[in-house]
């Protein structure tokens, strides 16, 4: 398992920590994941209720008339009754109250059988599909954070590169006035300071898009963002074969599991629709008793217990089609999960090759920062003495610039890439956000700095 070896995280925890915290309660991506979630897993105890017994009670009351023959009934002038006109019939008024239970326990449905095999998978899916969302939150507040930290960067070496060039630009000014210097050098120097004014504007903005991009994730905050410390461990993958890692995420990356937990149940509901035209066959108990006058056929007690035995054989090629659309439906599944499959193996490997390589390229980027240094100070040295001009300086004095921002964005690179291995592999968690914190300048000295 890849482990980022870091020094101990100190008691309290520091600001990506605390965001993440606070993401927690107030990211809406996670509580829709949750909610959705919440919302399949009910799927399955519903599914499992048209196999358990089902009991019902009936009440009714009813007035009714009821006709005879003349002589059908004993009493002929019982109350209620009244004879016809012509003799023949009598007619039977009474009150009827009636109350049943009823008892059913199914004992065969390839419908409802397949039903709840289907709601089992959209539930393990649906958990699947949270916990994804639950790592995904991770990198997404990290993210966040390192762009924020990326642009505070970008933005302080644009405003120094202004500021350098426009102390230069003075100088050759002051050398043109005295006569020592040509005015070529002030327009060399002039065209190095306006570059700079819009790379500023432009770092300025990235910066609120940044923060903009944090508050979509924990809303309103007051945590303060702590920059990363100067040094931070650069440490490999291990295993050390991307194969392996590949291998991982096919198997632990919780968007591929609830892909292929969603083929399982667009499978299953293949055989729920072929079950509506099937056989189904019931067990019924029910006991009723009928309440009405003697003149209506007096009270009726009943208790019945018997098999239903039912098979729909034809409903208009409603199953039918039901089966084809279920049937293009676990297709799409499929389809959706080799894609979810393709994808996660190649951020896998874009995440492994981006730790790789990153170790690599921080040292080239810090060695190339200290030589731009190096060659500012030769530069202005050479100028001092004669031997070189002020576009040399303006030159070098851009390339140090320039690597100074590459050095700033290899760093967030790199620890983006190990939490996005761990995350395609299915293995971030808390504590990998903990070591990242633990390699931020603890607050309470930034702040004494600031």
């Amino acid at each position: 398992m890849f482990v980022l070896a870091v020094i101990s995280a100190p008691a309290g925890a520091n600001d990506l920590l605390s965001l993440y915290q606070i993401a927690l309660t107030r990211d809406a991506t996670l509580q829709a994941a949750t909610y959705q979630r919440d919302a399949a897993i009910e799927a399955r105890p519903q599914a499992l209720a048209q196999l358990l017994p089902q009991l019902g009670a009936q009440a009714g009351a009813a007035r009714e008339r009821a006709g005879f023959e003349t002589g059908a009934i004993l009493n002929s002038v019982a109350a209620n009754c009244v004879l016809s006109a012509n003799g023949q019939m009598e007619h039977c008024y009474g009150d009827v109250h009636s109350y049943a239970l009823t008892l059913t326990q199914t004992l065969w449905s390839w419908q409802s059988f397949n039903q709840l095999k289907e709601a089992s998978f959209q539930a393990a899916s649906a958990q699947a599909t949270l916990v994804g969302a639950q790592q995904n939150l991770l990198l997404r507040v990290a993210q966040a954070y390192f762009s924020i930290l990326a642009a505070q960067d970008q933005l302080t070496t644009n405003r120094n590169a202004r500021a350098s060039f426009g102390t230069l630009l003075n100088q050759a000014q002051n050398r043109q006035q005295t006569g020592v210097g040509p005015r070529s050098d002030v327009e060399q120097a002039q065209s190095f300071y306006d570059a700079t004014e819009q790379s500023v504007i432009d770092a300025q903005n990235s910066l609120d898009d940044a923060n903009l991009a944090l508050t979509e994730i924990v809303g309103t905050h007051t945590a303060k963002i702590a920059p990363l410390q100067e040094t931070i461990p650069l440490v490999s993958p291990d295993p050390a074969s991307v194969d392996e890692w590949v291998i991982s995420s096919r198997r632990d990356n919780p968007g591929v599991r609830a892909a292929e937990l969603q083929v399982e149940a667009s499978e299953r509901d293949i055989s729920a629709q072929r079950g509506k035209g099937l056989p189904t066959l019931v067990l019924t108990g029910s006991s009723s008793h009928l309440y009405q006058d003697q003149a209506l056929g007096g009270n009726e007690p009943l208790d019945s217990v018997g098999v239903s035995f039912n098979w729909p054989l034809f409903q208009g090629g409603a199953v039918a089609s039901a089966v084809r659309q279920s049937r293009a439906v676990w297709r799409q599944a499929e389809a959706q999960y080799d894609s979810v499959q393709r994808d996660t193996e190649r951020l896998t490997r874009a995440a492994y090759r981006g730790i790789v390589t990153g170790v690599a390229r921080i040292a080239a980027a810090r060695r190339a920062a200290e030589s731009g240094s190096s060659a500012v100070d030769a530069s202005r040295r050479n100028l001092e003495f004669g031997t070189g001009t002020e576009f040399d300086l303006l030159n070098a004095q851009n390339n140090y610039y320039a690597a100074q921002r590459a050095y700033s964005q290899t760093r967030y690179d790199y620890l983006t890439s190990v939490l996005t291995l761990k995350q395609q592999a299915g293995r971030l968690s808390e504590g990998d956000l903990v070591a990242i914190d633990a390699l931020l300048i603890v607050r309470d000295a930034h702040n004494d700095q600031g």
